[in-house]
C-alpha cells in the first residue's frame, strides 16, 4: 500500500537526495582523476577533482532551489491552514512556473474559487429571497387595518405596525419599538380595566377580549387577542398581539338594544290603553254618550301616536340608508309657521306657558319639502312644550339674519347638560336627567329634525343652560331672488 509524502517529508527528501548527489559526483571526479592522470603529476589535477564536485554540487544546488523554493511556498499556504480557526477564511495564492506540481497546485486553487462563487452566489440568492419575504410579510402586516404587535412576554413591543400607532396616536410605528404595550392602550380611565389587563397579559394562554378605553362605549372599545408563540431563531416565548377598534360596532349593538327597549316600550303603551278603552266600550253597555266620547277621542290620540312612532321609525330608517326623498317646491312659508303655531298651542295651553310668536312682516320665497320642514318644526316647538315647567315661557321667533332666514325657539325648561349636548341629535338619545324619564319620548325627533334642515341647505345649532333653558336655532339660506 502507497502513502502520499507531506510537505514537509517532500522538501527531506530532495535535500537528501541532493547531499547524494554532491557526494556520488565527488566519487566519480576522484575515480576519473586517478585514471586518466599520471601519479607524478597528480597534484596538479587536485584542484581539478575540487572543482568538480562543486561544479555539480552548484548546478544540482540551483536545480533542488527552484523544487525547493515551490514546495516552500505550498508548505506555507498549508501551514496558515492549520494555524487559522476553522471559521476563519484563509487566503492562497497561486504559483509561477511550469513543473506539474506548479501547474496542479494552481488547478486546485481555481476549483477552488469556482466553488467559493458558487457558494457566495447561493448565500446571495437565500438571502436576497428571505429578504422578499420578509419584505412582502412586512408590506402585509403594515397594510392591514388591525394593530399588530410582536412583544415580549412582559409586554414590550419588538414589532408594531402602522394601524397601532394610529390606534395609541403614536406618529410612526418604529417610535413604539422598546415601549411596553399595556399604558400605551389608554384604558386606566375604564370600568374594572386594571384588572382585566393585568389577566391579560399574565394569561399564559392565547385569549380575546373587548374592552373599553373609558366608561362609556363612545368613549372607545378595544377588542384585543393575543397569540402565544415561539421565536425559531432564539427559542424565546412571544406575544403576537392583534387589536382592533370596535367602537362603532358597539354602538350600533347598543343603539340596537335601545332600539327594542324604545320600540317595546313606545307600542306597548298606546296598544294597552287602545285595549282597554276598546273592551270597555265593547263590554258596558250603560256609558253615557259623553264618556263614549272620551273614550273615543282617547283611541283615537294613541293611535295618531302609534302612527307617528311609526313614521318616525321610516323617517330614521331611510335617513340612514339614504333613501329619504324630499319633495322641495316654492312654498307659502307665512302659512305653514301658522299651522305649526297652530299644531302645538294646545300642548302650551295645557300647561300654562306662555307662548310668544314673533314672525316677520313678510317671507321670502323658499322651496321646501313643506310636510317634512313642519315636522321638523313641530319637533322643536314640541320638545321645547315638553321640557318645560308648567307656568313656564317659550318663544318662537323668525327673523333675517345676513343671508339667511333664522328660526329660534327658546324655552326657560330644565336645560340640558354640557356634556350631553354633542348627543342630542344621535338616534335613540335620552337624557340621563332624572326629570326626562317621566316625560314621553323616543329620541328621535331631533335626529329626523336635524336631517330635514341639513337636507335643505340649512344649518341647526343648539345653546343650553342646565335648569335655565334650551334654544334651538335654524337657519336656512335665502336664494338671491327671495323678497323681503
Amino acid at each position: 500500500m502507497s502513502t502520499r509524502a507531506t510537505p514537509l517529508s517532500l522538501t527531506r527528501r530532495l535535500v537528501t537526495s541532493y547531499l547524494a548527489f554532491g557526494l556520488a559526483g565527488l566519487f566519480l571526479s576522484l575515480v576519473i582523476t586517478t585514471l586518466l592522470i599520471d601519479h607524478a603529476r597528480i597534484a596538479d589535477f587536485v584542484p581539478l577533482a575540487a572543482i568538480i564536485p562543486l561544479a555539480v554540487l552548484g548546478v544540482g544546488a540551483i536545480v533542488l532551489n527552484q523544487s525547493v523554493r515551490f514546495h516552500a511556498a505550498i508548505e506555507q499556504q498549508l501551514l496558515r491552514v492549520s494555524s487559522h480557526p476553522g471559521d476563519e477564511r484563509v487566503r492562497f495564492e497561486s504559483l509561477n512556473g511550469n513543473e506539474p506540481a506548479i501547474a496542479g497546485w494552481n488547478a486546485l486553487l481555481e476549483r477552488l474559487a469556482t466553488q467559493d462563487a458558487l457558494s457566495a452566489l447561493e448565500q446571495r440568492l437565500s438571502a436576497s429571497l428571505a429578504s422578499r419575504r420578509d419584505h412582502r410579510a412586512a408590506t402585509i402586516l403594515q397594510a392591514l387595518s388591525e394593530g399588530i404587535a410582536l412583544t415580549e412576554v412582559g409586554g414590550r413591543i419588538l414589532y408594531a405596525n402602522r394601524a397601532l400607532s394610529v390606534l395609541v396616536s403614536s406618529d410612526t410605528a418604529e417610535e413604539l419599538t422598546g415601549k411596553n404595550l399595556l399604558p400605551l392602550l389608554r384604558v386606566q380611565e375604564a370600568h374594572n380595566a386594571d384588572t382585566v389587563l393585568a389577566a391579560l397579559f399574565a394569561n399564559s394562554a392565547s385569549a380575546v377580549f373587548e374592552l373599553r378605553r373609558t366608561s362609556e362605549i363612545r368613549g372607545g372599545v378595544l377588542r384585543i387577542a393575543r397569540y402565544l408563540t415561539v421565536d425559531p431563531e432564539s427559542g424565546e416565548a412571544r406575544v403576537v398581539w392583534s387589536i382592533r377598534d370596535v367602537t362603532q360596532q358597539a354602538l350600533v349593538e347598543e343603539s340596537r338594544h335601545s332600539f327594542v327597549s324604545l320600540a317595546t316600550h313606545e307600542l306597548r303603551t298606546p296598544l294597552a290603553n287602545i285595549k282597554a278603552y276598546a273592551e270597555t266600550l265593547a263590554i258596558h253597555d250603560g256609558i253615557d254618550v259623553e264618556k263614549q266620547k272620551e273614550f273615543c277621542n282617547i283611541i283615537n290620540a294613541e293611535a295618531t301616536r302609534l302612527a307617528r312612532f311609526v313614521d318616525e321609525m321610516l323617517n330614521v330608517s331611510q335617513i340612514e340608508s339614504g333613501s329619504l326623498v324630499f319633495d322641495l317646491r316654492e312654498t307659502d312659508l307665512e302659512r305653514l309657521l301658522h299651522d305649526v303655531v297652530e299644531h302645538v298651542r294646545p300642548q302650551m295651553d295645557q300647561k300654562q306657558i306662555t307662548f310668544d310668536v314673533k314672525l316677520p312682516p313678510k317671507f321670502p320665497a323658499l322651496r321646501l319639502d313643506k310636510d317634512k320642514f313642519e315636522s321638523a318644526m313641530v319637533n322643536l316647538l314640541g320638545n321645547a312644550a315638553k321640557y318645560t315647567p308648567s307656568g313656564g315661557t317659550v318663544r318662537f321667533d323668525v327673523q333675517y339674519r345676513g343671508q339667511g332666514l333664522e328660526f329660534s325657539v327658546a324655552d326657560s325648561g330644565i336645560g340640558i347638560a354640557k356634556d350631553e349636548q354633542a348627543r342630542v341629535f344621535e338616534k335613540f338619545f335620552r337624557s340621563s336627567d332624572s326629570r326626562v324619564r317621566d316625560i314621553h319620548g323616543n329620541g328621535l325627533g331631533l335626529t329626523f329634525t336635524q336631517e330635514v334642515v341639513q337636507s335643505h341647505g340649512g344649518l341647526l345649532t343648539l345653546e343650553s343652560e342646565l335648569n335655565k333653558g334650551t334654544t334651538f336655532t335654524v337657519t336656512l339660506p335665502i336664494p338671491d331672488s327671495g323678497a323681503r
